[in-house]
């Protein structure tokens, strides 16, 4: 019973290690953004009351803080 344990510790331990490392060694995160025109339908149903002004800024606001999040641009369809 304890080596069935042991061995299932270790297992996963190496398994999240090499995980790790693959993520590590991504030199691109996603973080996909569609154009205005692609999102304007979620941005109204999700903000019903501003105008199309207001959600542009909305917009160019969501784009730039994921590039400052990231660290890195983001892939935009425009």
């Amino acid at each position: 019973m304890r080596k069935k344990l042991v061995t299932s510790a270790f297992t996963l331990v190496l398994l999240l290690g090499l995980g790790s490392g693959v993520m590590a060694a991504s030199d691109k995160i996603d973080c996909n953004v569609g154009d205005f025109k692609e999102m304007l339908p979620m941005m109204q149903e999700k903000y019903p009351n501003l105008s199309e002004k207001q959600l542009k800024e909305v917009h160019k606001d969501c784009v730039a803080t994921m590039k400052k999040e990231t660290g890195m641009d983001c892939m935009i369809n425009n």
